[in-house]
């Protein structure tokens, strides 16, 4: 196991799902169990063979990182960040009645207070 003290940033306990997409197209559920700027550890089913580099997405927060294996311990795997990307918000259709029943933006009202007291 690498030696904790050299360790360049400090790492963060979570326990994200996540996913493994291989060159081949193909996707490997697995779990991020500890994330820092540089690096995460990985748990997968140890007969899972995994490339060098790859892609993993965090299921859930829009994330998707370009990893390269930097070594493997059973289902433990310890992965180097190479890039930090954030998937595209997912598009929304919006139909012809929810336009229709869109009230148009009023801009004068923008700025505008209120007055919360009671007039007697």
């Amino acid at each position: 196991m690498p030696d904790i003290q050299n360790r360049t940033s400090e790492r963060t306990d979570v326990n994200w799902i996540s996913i493994i997409r291989l060159p081949s197209g193909a996707e490997v559920p697995c779990s991020i169990k500890d994330v820092s700027a540089s690096g995460m550890k990985v748990v997968l089913p140890s007969d899972v063979s995994i490339p060098d580099t790859f892609n993993i997405r965090v299921v859930g927060r829009d994330l998707i990182f370009n990893v390269q294996q930097a070594w493997r311990r059973g289902h433990f795997v310890g992965l180097t960040i190479l890039k930090i990307g954030k998937l595209p918000a997912p598009k929304q259709a919006v139909s012809k009645e929810d336009e229709a029943t869109t009230a148009p933006a009023d801009y004068h009202r923008i700025g505008a207070r209120r007055s919360y007291r009671s007039r007697d």
